[in-house]
């Protein structure tokens, strides 16, 4: 029997698819809590109502035009990232074409290109230094391809242990060596119509189990860092037999797993609550996290902000609205909003966790751990900022202006006073 499965957030569309602890023994620091259980250090720390460091109002360099050279131009940046001379490598997904431009700013070569050979891309999720050299990543083939730092092609290779249902996203490099990637198992693999109750309760109950692996430069499986549940989903069927399709739903702020990685190891959040385990360069799970501190409370005004910033071209009128909004209410909601939602690594050690955007929200709010895990404070920056690296003192970024633009963006970061 062949299913077509759907997945939408905000409506139905149609896609083709065939540590229990132990009693505290420490207490380090004021009001943070420290406990072991079976040498995992569990960190639990009052949130710190300080700002930890503040982003200049102006860029200390800026990429990207409206006008201009081509090289210039950005459709959509997928990722951006400075190797050890200071280059910047863009990643644009819309042209698959890797950037390289100098730590001036200026345009050094390009290469890469949309297609299905070697050194080509259908879906470009990223590209990221390494010695000697640059790892890209096609989501749509599932492929890992290496070029060397003038952009020669290297060797590319398919990734293994991934099933062909799952929904892949590379989330980086782990290190020189490996590639961290991210695979939502819908639990649709093998499908049929007596199963589709299961799968219907499971995805509503549980949601699709999210797998974090890591992959060798050869694209061989090396493990499998993490797994945590997924977002809620709910799903309806239509047709029977040979012609039955079947629609997910995202339920809205259902939490949504992510993780990092970097050369000391690995960071991994399962998106519902202010709570990042720490994974050492083995996989070995080896420090938790947290601030003692709930996600705020999931309102209708919440809901009503979805529903406005979806866009649905159904939606032309307060009626319109309310009733997706009450739609929404006889979902399986959660009662607070989603916790962290993206994870950075600093040079320096730090994690950087940002908390989930509420919709409309203009401020993203990234809590900072130390490497002993204890909160140190907080960053603040516009929502047209999206922070894609911490190092040497700076952030690297995609900025957005009012038209839509993208830009890089690289930012000095200073310390608070007081």
């Amino acid at each position: 029997m062949r299913v077509g499965i759907g997945l939408h957030s905000a409506g139905w569309i149609l896609l083709a698819a065939v540590v229990g602890c132990n009693e505290p023994d420490a207490t380090a620091g004021t009001g943070v809590h420290v406990t072991d259980s079976a040498g995992i250090s569990i960190v639990t720390s009052p949130p710190v109502d300080a700002i930890y460091a503040r982003l200049a109002g102006e860029p200390a360099l800026s990429v990207g035009e409206l006008d201009g050279p081509e090289e210039y131009l950005f459709g959509h940046i997928a990722s951006v990232a400075r190797d050890g001379a200071g280059n910047l490598v863009v990643a644009d997904g819309r042209a698959g074409e890797i950037r390289v431009f100098d730590a001036q700013g200026r345009h050094l070569r390009t290469f890469g290109g949309m297609g299905e050979g070697p050194g080509e891309f259908r879906v470009l999720s990223g590209a990221w230094p390494v010695p000697n050299g640059i790892v890209t990543v096609d989501r749509d083939q599932q492929r890992i391809t290496r070029f060397g730092a003038e952009g020669s092609l290297i060797a590319t290779a398919p990734f293994a242990g991934i099933d062909e249902m799952g929904l892949f996203t590379t989330m980086g490099m782990a290190g020189s060596g490996m590639v961290l990637n991210q695979v939502k198992d819908m639990g649709m693999s093998s499908l049929d119509e007596s199963s589709l109750d299961d799968a219907a309760e499971a995805l509503e109950d549980d949601g699709a189990s999210v797998l974090f692996l890591r992959h060798g430069l050869d694209g061989e499986l090396v493990d499998t860092l993490a797994r945590r549940p997924g977002e809620k989903m709910l799903m309806r069927t239509s047709g029977s037999g040979d012609m039955m399709s079947v629609d997910v739903l995202r339920v809205p702020f259902s939490s949504r797993p992510t993780a990092v990685g970097s050369s000391q190891g690995a960071a991994v959040t399962g998106g519902g609550a202010y709570e990042v385990a720490l994974f050492g360069a083995a996989g070995e799970l080896s420090r938790i996290a947290r601030l003692d501190e709930a996600p705020p409370l999931l309102t209708v005004e919440h809901l009503e902000a979805h529903v406005r910033g979806s866009g649905n071209p159904f939606l032309q009128d307060d009626a319109s609205i309310r009733a997706m909004v009450e739609m929404y209410q006889g979902m399986p909601l959660p009662d607070r909003l989603p916790g962290y939602a993206e994870l950075l690594f600093a040079d320096t050690g730090e994690v950087w966790a940002q908390r989930f955007i509420p919709p409309g929200g203009e401020t993203a709010q990234w809590d900072v751990f130390g490497a002993d895990g204890g909160h140190l404070g907080r960053v603040e920056v516009a929502t047209s900022f999206q922070i894609r690296e911490v190092s040497r003192g700076q952030v690297v970024g995609i900025a957005t202006d009012e038209l839509g633009v993208e830009r890089v963006e690289v930012r000095d970061l200073g310390q608070a006073a007081g």
